[in-house]
């Protein structure tokens, strides 16, 4: 009996110390086996830091080199608040806030806590880092940084756009180009001690990083500085809305200079709103009221309906035309074909479009790009509105051919302009030349792209030719006109709609685009100033605007008159 017993409890024994084991076993295969890759990991954490190496960005540059965007080593603050004794907080906020330029109670805020990390100030300048070395408060701690820099301050703002503290392309050229600027970053693997400390002199796996590519664009930045102080200027003086300039070789559609009114400095871009920083030349719409006249002249022209000397009768002024009374703003009776672009006649302009009908005005003004996307290198283009012939009124053709019922962007345009400078040939236009290698090398070049033939050279010429009486005595456009240069151009006074309908008898746009020289066009340029006050006549505001650009332009080029000017 007593055997017995004795033969149970040691069964018993037996078998808790098989549970047991079988337990730890069971434990021990788990940790070693089934979790082994997550407990590595945690170790290797525990003692090895991976820092990753950030790669130098890309800059910006004009054609000459000349530096637009850049990235500089600069300083950042951040604090270990496990590391800040809870009796100093409140004096390390005090004395750190306005060194930094931090509210003092959201700084406390943010040295209380347990963490390992958190940003107390991003990009610092050199005199705040000096004061912070000074100070020598506990828990705080200074890390190098990439700082992105636009040493022209708001020059050329909406083209290049901005990044946000960590180096990532936010708007404009930083963000459509953001992956070739940016690069890729190597990393660097430490040993840590007990407490977080890195032991440098254990370090491994150490990949470099590889920088970012440059961009070089085609503006020219003394172009764009000339575009940009006379639209500041005559953006003010009307007390316009906004501005727009744009500058363009009409031969290779190379954009010389872009500029906005109102505008902003990247280098501050928290302080900006969104309509400072909009790229009105590709993103705003707008009816280009009298510039547009130029194409259906040249389509009729083309289509050889007229010639330069065709007469038409213009009503003295005052025109019924599908019910309704059309006007010019100064009463002609006959007037020939180039006389009517020279004085921008609205009556023989619809009498033009009538002979050229729907079918034919539609597809020339397809052809010239109206209604469609230039394909430029940036952000946010519009493509304007053309309507299919079958959707127009009975008014239609006549107020598609002054520049209404119809929309399309400054870009889009010019462009279409240039395409007369150009032999007839309409070009995509581009404001990007290439990309280049951190160590110098071509990546990508962006070429010369023909998009087709609108009319023949002939017409080109022709047009041009009519054009040019735009700039001279009894022509809308002689303020424009430059002593010793030929000018062909076109002003235009557009009517803005009516938020509550219809077209506004008290907000334009002010228009007027020019090429010269105009036997062989060098420079394409636009101006459109926005609802300007108290006149708002594109022949007024906006022509003077191109002709002290031009004439500036001219010095700074080094253009001379062509012979034919010089003889005469």
């Amino acid at each position: 009996m007593l055997g017995r017993t004795y033969n149970n409890r040691s069964w018993l024994v037996f078998s808790v110390f098989i549970c047991f084991s079988a337990i730890i076993l069971t434990r021990l295969f788990s940790l070693q086996c089934l979790q082994h890759s997550n407990y590595r990991l945690s170790a290797r954490n525990q003692h090895q830091s991976t820092n990753y190496i950030p790669p130098q960005r890309g800059g910006i540059l004009d054609c000459r080199g000349n530096i637009l965007a850049a990235s500089i080593p600069s300083f950042s603050l951040y604090c270990v608040p496990r590391e800040i004794p809870a009796d100093r907080i409140a004096d390390i906020a005090t004395a750190l806030a306005p060194v930094i330029e931090v509210d003092e109670t959201e700084l406390r805020e943010r040295l209380t806590g347990s963490g390992w990390f958190v940003w107390l100030k991003r990009h610092l300048s050199a005199t705040a880092v000096r004061e912070i070395k000074q100070l020598d408060l506990p828990g705080l701690a200074l890390k190098q940084e990439m700082k992105r820099v636009y040493p022209k301050g708001s020059l050329l703002s909406q083209v290049l756009g901005f990044t946000d503290p960590d180096g990532n392309g936010l708007e404009g050229m930083e963000w459509k180009f953001d992956r070739q600027l940016r690069g890729h970053p190597g990393w660097l693997v430490t040993e840590k001690d007990s407490k977080q400390r890195e032991i440098s002199w254990f370090r491994s796996n150490n990949v470099a990083p590889i920088d970012g590519c440059n961009l070089f664009l085609t503006i020219d930045e003394v172009i764009q500085a000339i575009a940009e102080e006379e639209l500041d200027k005559v953006f003010k003086e009307y007390e316009a809305k906004g501005a727009s300039l744009v500058v363009m070789e009409p031969s290779t559609g190379r954009i010389l200079a872009l500029a906005n009114r109102p505008t902003y400095d990247p280098n501050r871009y928290t302080q900006s709103e969104a309509e400072e920083r909009r790229n009105r030349v590709v993103a705003d719409q707008l009816e280009p009221g009298s510039t547009f006249k130029v194409f259906p002249a040249a389509a009729a022209l083309e289509a050889g309906l007229v010639a330069s000397d065709t007469e038409f009768y213009c009503e003295d002024g005052s025109f019924q035309i599908g019910g309704r009374l059309l006007r010019d703003s100064h009463p002609h009776g006959v007037l020939r074909f180039d006389e009517i672009l020279q004085k921008s006649s609205n009556i023989g302009m619809a009498k033009v479009g009538m002979i050229l009908g729907r079918g034919e005005l539609y597809r020339f003004l397809r052809n010239f790009g109206i209604g469609r996307r230039t394909g430029i290198e940036l952000p946010g283009e519009a493509s304007g509105c053309l309507h299919e012939p079958r959707s127009w009124s009975k008014l239609s053709l006549r107020s598609i051919t002054m520049g209404h019922e119809v929309s399309t962007t400054p870009l889009g345009l010019l462009t279409a302009f240039s395409a007369l400078g150009n032999g007839g040939v309409l070009l995509q236009p581009r404001i990007l030349d290439r990309i280049e290698s951190p160590s110098g090398e071509v990546i990508y070049r962006y070429l010369r792209k023909e998009k087709g033939r609108v009319v023949s050279e002939d017409t080109a010429r022709k047009m041009l030719e009519i054009l040019r009486k735009v700039v001279m005595a009894g022509g809308t456009g002689r303020r424009a006109f430059i002593p010793g240069f030929q000018v062909a151009g076109k002003t235009g006074t557009a009517q803005k709609l009516d938020p509550g309908g219809g077209y506004s008898h008290s907000l334009y746009y002010a228009l007027f685009m020019g090429l010269f020289p105009a036997a062989h066009p060098r420079v394409a340029i636009l101006v459109v100033v926005d609802e300007p006050h108290p006149y708002y006549y594109g022949g007024v505001v906006s022509a003077p605007v191109f002709k002290e650009v031009a004439e500036r332009i001219i010095r700074y080029l080094d253009l001379e008159a062509p012979e034919e000017i010089k003889r005469s």
